[in-house]
């Protein structure tokens, strides 16, 4: 059976989970056409030999921001819908045929959930609430954000590539040029896990770090300096979806979600600090 769905796996310096997340892929119901493009350095191929995966690698030396990694991948792929999956991230069952099924019914590109890949861990919970609260299954379909997206391949022969001078935001720009008139959709049951931070400091640390990243990046996006208040205050709104989404999700996850809002509140506090100290910092550094 001949792939419909291609996947560009992305890693930096050969990712130690680069293998989990290609076997996700590859345990999909589904044939997925599966290419894995590294940057930075390090030997993912040997990683995966080791994991018993065979799929192509690329390989760049020189650090790649995501606009050129997904760049080359679609390059690499012939299927004619194309999605992309970071290294530190899997693909749930029923990730890919979710992809499809709205793909063949019209969409030109589908949006993916987000969950967390650490059940256990309160402070990932946190960060998945800071980080991805307009991406969950439960968040109301007025307030969604439609990422980690497939694409229809034609539209990057009508709209071009991504962006590749971009540290993050180049599928921002991106799906920016999308014409209204080409369906995108967000599908509940296409569903990504992320590996979020597991311990408290890691989680505060990346939430600082976010929070300049964000700033930084929307300014690079609209031509202007940082963001630096519009980002802050996001902060506190995260809170506040965050209890919401607590409320509307159902067991078990509620309960994690609950014992995760202490966390989230710090982390927030985090996220607004590093928006407010981004002078100097740009999305190319």
């Amino acid at each position: 059976m001949i792939a419909q769905l291609a996947c560009v796996v992305m890693s930096y310096r050969d990712e130690p989970f680069v293998a989990e997340a290609v076997r996700s892929v590859l345990n999909q119901d589904v044939p997925v056409e599966v290419v894995v493009v590294n940057s930075g350095g390090g030997d993912p191929a040997a990683r995966l030999r080791a994991a018993l995966l065979d799929v192509p690698v690329h390989r760049v030396t020189e650090r790649l921001y995501p606009g050129a990694a997904r760049n080359v991948g679609i390059g690499l792929t012939s299927a004619p819908y194309v999605a992309f999956l970071a290294a530190d991230c899997l693909a749930t069952p029923g990730w890919a045929a979710a992809r499809l099924r709205e793909h063949h019914t019209g969409a030109a590109a589908v949006a993916s959930a987000m969950t967390n890949a650490y059940p256990e861990s309160s402070p990932a919970w946190a960060a998945l609430l800071l980080l991805h609260n307009r991406r969950l299954g439960v968040t109301y379909a007025s307030q969604r954000l439609f990422y980690s997206l497939s694409y229809e391949r034609r539209l990057f022969d009508t709209l071009g590539l991504f962006r590749e001078d971009l540290r993050a935001g180049e599928d921002t720009e991106f799906n920016a040029r999308i014409p209204p008139d080409e369906r995108t959709v967000f599908a509940v049951d296409a569903i990504t896990a992320h590996r979020y931070p597991v311990t408290a400091g890691e989680m505060l640390r990346d939430s600082f770090r976010r929070g300049r990243l964000h700033a930084a990046t929307q300014g690079s996006l609209e031509d202007k300096g940082p963001q630096r208040l519009r980002v802050m205050l996001r902060a506190p709104w995260n809170v506040a979806r965050s209890v919401v989404l607590a409320a509307r999700s159902g067991p078990p996850q509620q309960s994690h979600l609950v014992r995760a809002l202490p966390l989230v509140v710090a982390g927030s506090v985090a996220y607004a600090a590093g928006a407010l100290t981004t002078a100097g910092v740009t999305v190319k550094d």
